[in-house]
């Protein structure tokens, strides 16, 4: 076999073939949850504003437009890190026509990249309750005390603690109704919309009954199930609390939460190595991720 000394370079199109195709059939979260924008700066930054009262009545005697300040929101700051992973190819499985291991170790790589999103992904919701990672406002995603505005001394919750916040339709309900009581920094109802569930596994049975029973489920009553065709289920398999859960506006989680690519994990080649003949292939990307605003979920932490 004539294998010739660029073999590494002349690898690289069929290993990245293959790490592409590998990657197109898992599923990604990150689309489905996040607004993903592309960034090309090393930080990205969003300011939060505050909202504007009603409108007031057309003054006939002034005839004046009722101008009103909007107070400041809560600057989110999201800093790029880096990640990388490396794969390495030895000659002698060119040489001994050993591709499938080739090919195997380029889907691991593909595999690496895939879980790494995923696990980043998913921590935003993992870290949910936690006070070690917070938002722009200083609280968790999900916390009892969030501020209306940095100018208000006014809160507002969006967690249910307790063993009495198990999913079932009824604990739905209830926290539906806590979302719809949610206001701005005037007071205005954000008239929020509540339509899809985010679960771990372990609760994929209890969401899929509540969102497509036809009748009331845990009921003798035999009344109608309202949640019929108003709700989806969005089951997080990389979601590692099995009791905990969340009931999300989708709409607004798309504006609120963030998912920044500063650059994207594409496979790449070092130079062969003279000594081992060993050809050197890589991945690194860097990404950042968080929200600007908590008032698209309401979290349930099951004790």
């Amino acid at each position: 076999m004539m294998i010739s000394d660029n073999w590494g370079e002349l690898l690289l199109p069929g290993l990245r073939k293959i790490y592409d195709k590998h990657l197109e059939k898992l599923k990604d979260y990150v689309p489905a949850l996040f607004n993903v924008e592309e960034s090309g700066k090393a930080q990205e930054f969003t300011m939060g504003t505050g909202s504007l009262g009603l409108m007031e009545e057309w003054n006939n005697s002034g005839r004046q437009v009722a101008y009103e300040d909007i107070n400041k929101g809560f600057k989110a700051t999201y800093t790029h890190k880096k990640f990388s992973k490396g794969l390495l190819i030895e000659r002698e499985l060119l040489e001994d026509d050993l591709y499938a291991e080739i090919k195997k170790r380029a889907r691991k790589l593909a595999d690496s990249v895939y879980y790494t999103r995923q696990y980043y992904a998913a921590s935003v919701f993992n870290n949910a309750f936690s006070a070690s990672h917070t938002g722009p406002d200083g609280k968790p995603l999900c916390a009892a005390d969030h501020p209306l505005g940095p100018e208000s001394s006014g809160t507002w919750s969006n967690v249910g603690s307790g063993s009495d916040w198990v999913l079932n339709a009824d604990n739905v309900e209830k926290a539906r109704n806590k979302m719809m009581e949610w206001t701005d920094d005037k007071g205005n109802l954000l008239a929020i919309n509540p339509d899809t569930l985010i679960v771990p596994p372990a609760l994929r049975k209890a969401a899929l009954v509540i969102a497509d029973s036809d009748k009331e489920p845990d009921s003798m009553e035999n009344n109608v199930n309202i949640w019929k065709g108003s709700v989806n289920v969005i089951e997080f398999p990389f979601l590692t609390n099995p009791t905990a859960w969340f009931l999300v506006d989708m709409s607004r989680m798309k504006n609120y939460l963030n998912w920044f690519d500063r650059r994207k994990a594409k496979l790449e080649k070092d130079n062969l190595d003279f000594d081992t003949e060993v050809a050197k292939y890589k991945v690194v990307a860097r990404f950042s991720f968080g929200w600007d605003d908590a008032s698209f979920v309401f979290g349930a932490k099951v004790s």
